[in-house]
């Protein structure tokens, strides 16, 4: 739940960027996520999942092989998404937060 509850928060922090744009009816700009673990890492919302994979894995015991494989998967996976969603941020917006790590805090 605990991972749950901060995609979701994570998930509405994104779409609040674009929710008043399209209110006005103008083409959408690209904006920095500001808020929730956003303060820390460029892919909050990956981080998140991260946490609901692995509660699925202490749900289930951890003694399952395929819980495991799916959260490596997972893990490795959103990850590479997140470094390169990182160097975009880095790229396109000079003033990005120059302590904000990829996806796991203080990290990567």
């Amino acid at each position: 739940m605990f991972g749950w509850i901060h995609q979701h928060r994570c998930h509405s922090i994104l779409a609040s960027l674009r929710a008043k744009d399209a209110a006005k009816n103008v083409s959408y700009e690209y904006k920095v996520p500001f808020g929730d673990w956003f303060e820390y890492v460029s892919s909050a919302h990956y981080l998140a999942e991260f946490v609901m994979y692995f509660g699925f894995i202490v749900l289930t015991g951890g003694r399952n092989l395929d819980t495991w494989l799916l959260f490596a998967f997972v893990v490795l996976n959103l990850s590479i998404a997140a470094g390169h969603t990182h160097k975009w941020y880095k790229r396109k917006f000079e003033n990005y937060p120059k302590s904000r790590k990829a996806i796991i805090p203080f990290i990567y």
